[in-house]
């Protein structure tokens, strides 16, 4: 049947059906300039245009407007926050494109989950939510945590839900607190959880895998493991025994979605030249495989310690952990041909003696949800 159109005082009415075949085909940055058209338009797109669509629409067809690098740069100023993204220009060249999005004055730890990027401070402990695609920043409330707290950022597959986890550090308290925030709860507010988990100090950068949220911590008796936290029933199950051989320290190993199981890449513990990528195979028995590529790491600093794996390449990115000279080497190692090719990372803005830390996002998508 041919759709018609109505023609009314205010104009032509395009049928609803045909309005949202046309937006399901616009770029999310156009998308996103459309929901601020008016109050109708922001309702079609919210309600027809499901935002998770837009998100694995880009996973699919991975966009060169997504952040590749988030770039933490150390000045005199203080702490300035930044990503960056590659876009090829008439030479067909591609150009490090650097967006500024956060200052503050001490560093901060960052969580790249479908599109947003979640960042807090160690010592001041407020998390703050940025979508690089509509450039919006929004601060959570305040847990109403003592300071020195862990965040944990995830995503809700069954529910195409963003929450936020907080873990305090353990005191002399019998259990140790924790809350969950939900973005986009009408509440707004942080609810209370129960741990029901061994007392631990969280570390590191923690991974997201289908629901499920992987992260470090240093147990009580002083042994590494390794814990999960599932998003959909907000609990915390599985305290992985960490291998003998698995170097599992601060500044030493990484955490990564290894074609959808937990990995862990980090260098061999026998010498700094060797990587080892470390796999669950069966979460319920702990059951590990280990693969060791001979010789990635030659002629690379021992500080080129934080790994992450492309999807879908599955090309293993390797970059500074700490404070590092900007302009400095990276790397992306190809394990099926076994082949290291290196980039570098310039910004117009800062010198090459700019201390900056990198984190590589390795599922670079736009989404254009709304924060709040």
């Amino acid at each position: 049947m041919a759709r018609k159109r109505k023609r009314s005082g205010d104009g032509i009415n395009t049928p609803l059906d045909l309005t949202v075949e046309i937006l399901h085909r616009l770029p999310a940055k156009s998308l996103a300039r459309t929901r601020c058209v008016s109050k109708q338009w922001r309702t079609i797109i919210d309600d027809y245009i499901v935002k998770n669509s837009v998100v694995t629409r880009s996973l699919s067809q991975p966009s060169p407007d997504a952040p590749h690098f988030i770039l933490d740069t150390l000045l005199d100023c203080g702490v300035v926050f930044s990503y960056t993204y590659s876009r090829q220009i008439r030479s067909e060249r591609n150009q490090i494109v650097e967006k500024m999005f956060a200052m503050t004055a001490t560093a901060r730890e960052f969580q790249y989950v479908r599109g947003l990027i979640g960042f807090w401070s160690c010592t001041r402990g407020q998390f703050t939510l940025h979508n690089p695609t509509t450039r919006r920043s929004v601060p959570l409330p305040d847990t109403g945590i003592p300071p020195r707290r862990f965040y944990l950022f995830g995503y809700d597959p069954l529910r195409n839900q963003y929450k936020v986890a907080c873990i305090a550090r353990p005191t002399s308290e019998p259990e140790q607190s924790c809350k969950v925030f939900t973005l986009g709860d009408l509440g707004q507010e942080w609810r209370n959880i129960k741990c029901c988990i061994e007392r631990h100090s969280p570390f590191g950068t923690a991974v997201c895998i289908g629901g499920t949220i992987y992260y470090t911590a240093k147990a009580e008796n002083q042994r590494n493991v390794i814990i999960s936290f599932n998003v959909v029933s907000e609990k915390f199950s599985h305290v992985f025994q960490v291998p003998e051989k698995l170097n599992v320290r601060y500044g030493k190993s990484s955490l990564v979605d290894y074609q959808g199981k937990l990995g862990c890449i980090c260098y061999n513990y026998l010498n700094n030249e060797d990587m080892d990528v470390w796999v669950i195979e069966n979460a319920e028995k702990q059951e590990w495989s280990k693969i060791t590529h001979m010789a990635v790491l030659q002629g690379i600093p021992s500080s080129m310690c934080r790994f992450g794996v492309t999807h879908p390449g599955g090309e293993i990115v390797i970059v500074p952990y700490f404070y590092y000279y900007l302009g400095s080497e990276g790397y992306y190692y190809n394990p099926n041909i076994n082949s290291r090719r290196s980039f570098v990372i310039q910004s117009p803005r800062l010198g090459g003696t700019d201390l900056v830390r990198i984190w590589p996002v390795t599922d670079p998508v736009e989404n254009i949800m709304s924060l709040m």
